[in-house]
């Protein structure tokens, strides 16, 4: 999965989740389609963003890339490191079992 990939795929999402009539639940159902969900947040590297992995962090840790390439995988726009870390706690691998 490249960076432009993932920029692609986040830019998709926010155009689902502004034109949703709930947009919570929109990101609710995005996060919860894909094994391994990429925040994407602005920062002041020369590619103008960073990323988190807020779903799916053991299945990154130690894989190939073509094992990679087999799980689903999106991206999804925060406002910054906070809001990914706070998305990561209620819909990703940090929410309650």
């Amino acid at each position: 999965m490249t960076h432009a990939e993932l920029a692609r795929m986040a830019k998709e999402n926010l155009r689902t989740f502004a034109q949703s009539l709930v947009p919570a639940d929109a990101l609710r159902k995005v996060i919860a389609a894909h094994e391994i969900v990429f925040a994407l947040f602005p920062d002041s590297s020369p590619r103008g963003w960073d990323l988190h992995i807020i779903k799916g962090k053991s299945l990154v840790v130690g894989a190939t890339d073509e094992a990679l390439a087999k799980i689903s995988t999106t991206a999804v726009p925060c406002a910054d490191l906070t809001e990914a870390l706070a998305m990561e706690q209620a819909l990703g691998d940090g929410r309650p079992h």
